[in-house]
């Protein structure tokens, strides 16, 4: 499975800049990168769904994150703990975030992006990578 690596700059002009909805959720989208960054623990953050396709209007934005192997949200207050929260994401900023942290091992990453490669129906659907 091919992956592609994206700049934040090139992702923002090839999927969130076409409709008004595309630019209102890249705009939450690197909100929520920025507060991911934040952390000092981000190592990897993919997209994939709706908002990687063609779709004018998507629903929302979804990203697998993989933090650093020893990163834990027990300190994390405000904002910054929200994004780990996925209901809360998704209402605050319209992102779904699955993450997981490099402890899991990296034959495990691969099969969760196996999975996030597939749409309801199974078919293959883009996923991409965002140059942190």
């Amino acid at each position: 499975m091919d992956i592609q690596l994206i700049p934040l700059d090139e992702f923002a002009k090839q999927f969130g800049a076409s409709t008004p909805r595309r630019q209102f959720l890249f705009d939450q989208a690197r909100l929520v990168i920025s507060l991911l960054r934040a952390t000092g623990q981000v190592k990897r953050v993919f997209v994939f769904g709706s908002f990687v396709s063609e779709k004018p209007n998507p629903n929302d934005v979804d990203f697998f994150v993989v933090m650093a192997e020893g990163f834990t949200t027990s300190h994390l207050k405000g904002k910054i703990a929200e994004v780990f929260q996925n209901e809360a994401c998704r209402i605050r900023y319209g992102v779904d975030l699955f993450w997981v942290t490099e402890a899991i091992g990296e034959s495990h990453i691969l099969d969760m992006r196996e999975v996030f490669s597939r749409d309801r129906r199974q078919q293959h659907q883009p996923i991409l990578e965002i140059k942190i």
